[in-house]
Order: structure tokens, then C-alpha cells, then sequence
């Protein structure tokens, strides 16, 4: 129980009223921040359409080169290197899905895993001085022509090794190999 002290300065009424305003102001403190929430909740992540930016069911997701190898004769990347790849999604028809969402993941992609290489979200990873490193289960959209390029950019010390990069918007998934051997 909370016990009011009262002195000659504040009365015991001001004390009681002081309370009453402070838990008012926590009050509406409290209903702006559920009004905010509720806004951001509704308006999403920038997609306001819901899923329309994923593909459909039966959709088809293609990565080209479907793989890529670098022969070191069994000895490592002696320098890092640049892959780019190109994502296309079509519909069940054969037409082209623009603004589809994807997700791109890799098996030792930055963080997983051995970390061997790095995902970058527009092509040729560092060169680029407007890229960005991006780590894996990045996030990302076709243009108006159903595709969307990145690269990796393999460790110069990542030794031999194959992994396999999935793209998937919905149910359905697209993969290519990168072997260093």
C-alpha cells in the first residue's frame, strides 16, 4: 500500500491529483504507441498487396549459370572471386513474373556455415563501390522482366568446396552449384 507523506509545501489533495496526472499521461502514452503499431502493422513491410509478389504454386525459378567452377588443381582460391548470377521467375505459363519476391540462401554463405563466401545484392560484389554485402536468406525483387542479378564473392581462402544456392519465392525453388575444386 502506497502511504502519502504530506508537508507544509504540498498538500495532500496536490500529491493525490500529481498521481492522477501522471497515470493519465501514462495511459495515453500507451494507446499512441498501440495506434503506432497498429499503423505499422497494417501497412507491412512496404508490400501493401499482401503476397502478390510471391509466385504462384507451380511457378518456375531459374538461376543462370545454373552452376559455375573454378579449377585450382585442389590448392584454394589464391584471391577472391567475383560470381555474378541471374535469377528469371516465370509463371506456370512460361511468362515472366516482374517485382517477384525471392529469398537467396547458400549453404556456407556469410553467416552459415564456413562462411565461405559472401552474398552481394547487385553484381560484381566489391567492384561495385555501390554494392551491398548482404548476409544469406537475403531478401530481394525481379525487376519489370522477371530477373534479378547478384553475385558472391568467394573467399580467397575458402579451399575446395561445392554448395548449392537456393533461390525461392513460395513454394517454389531454383538452385545452382558453386564448386571450388
Amino acid at each position: 500500500m502506497l502511504q502519502v507523506i504530506c508537508d507544509n509545501q504540498v498538500s495532500c489533495e496536490e500529491v493525490g491529483s500529481m498521481k492522477l496526472t501522471i497515470k493519465h499521461k501514462q495511459i495515453v502514452i500507451l494507446a499512441l504507441l498501440l495506434v503506432l503499431l497498429l499503423i505499422t502493422l497494417i501497412s507491412g513491410c512496404g508490400n501493401t498487396k499482401g503476397t502478390e509478389c510471391t509466385a504462384p504454386d507451380g511457378s518456375k525459378i531459374t538461376i543462370t549459370p545454373s552452376s559455375q567452377s573454378i579449377n585450382t588443381g585442389g590448392t584454394g582460391l589464391g584471391v577472391a572471386t567475383n560470381l555474378n548470377w541471374t535469377v528469371r521467375v516465370a509463371l506456370s505459363d512460361g511468362t515472366v513474373m516482374p517485382k517477384a519476391c525471392i529469398n537467396v540462401t547458400g549453404t556456407f554463405a556469410v553467416p552459415n556455415g564456413f562462411a565461405l563466401y559472401q552474398f552481394y545484392f547487385y553484381p560484381n560484389s566489391n567492384a561495385n563501390p555501390n554494392n551491398i554485402a548482404v548476409n544469406s536468406g537475403f531478401a530481394a525483387q525481379t525487376d519489370d522482366f522477371g530477373q534479378y542479378t547478384f553475385s558472391t564473392l568467394l573467399s580467397a581462402a575458402s579451399g575446395t568446396f561445392t554448395d548449392t544456392i537456393y533461390v525461392q519465392s513460395g513454394a517454389n525453388i531454383g538452385n545452382a552449384t558453386v564448386t571450388v575444386n
